[in-house]
């Protein structure tokens, strides 16, 4: 959690957001595995985390980080909107198989589940 969670969250707001600065990502990478941090080993806010269960309190440090970046995007936004450029570094051209081999991992997928569940808890209800 302690990175997992501010790196989710640069991501997200990341992708959502055009004009956030790098000075958010910086910050919200280094002030929220600092917080998470603190929740969990400094014993006088160690004991918030035991009260509020642990995905709790990762979802307010989530939704805390997530907050801070958009503030410091509102107050400094960058001067021009991102926008992703097509380099041509790498050939785009769509894989003829792709369609088929997804299919055929759903199905896979399906199997695998049917063969694995119990489906007698179906006929006793």
């Amino acid at each position: 959690g302690i990175y997992f969670i501010p790196i989710f969250a640069v991501v997200v707001v990341g992708i959502l957001g055009r004009k956030v600065p790098p000075l958010a990502a910086k910050v919200a990478l280094a002030g929220g595995a600092l917080f998470i941090a603190i929740g969990y080993y400094v014993p006088p806010f160690s004991g918030w985390v035991v009260a509020m269960t642990e995905f709790h309190f990762l979802g307010l440090a989530f939704a805390l980080i997530v907050g801070v970046m958009l503030l410091i995007t509102a107050y400094n936004p960058r001067s021009d909107a991102w926008e992703q450029e097509y380099s041509q570094d790498v050939d785009m051209t769509p894989w003829k198989y792709a369609f088929p081999v997804g299919m055929l991992l759903v199905v896979i997928v399906l199997m695998i589940y049917t063969y694995f569940a119990d489906f007698s808890v179906l006929m006793n209800s």
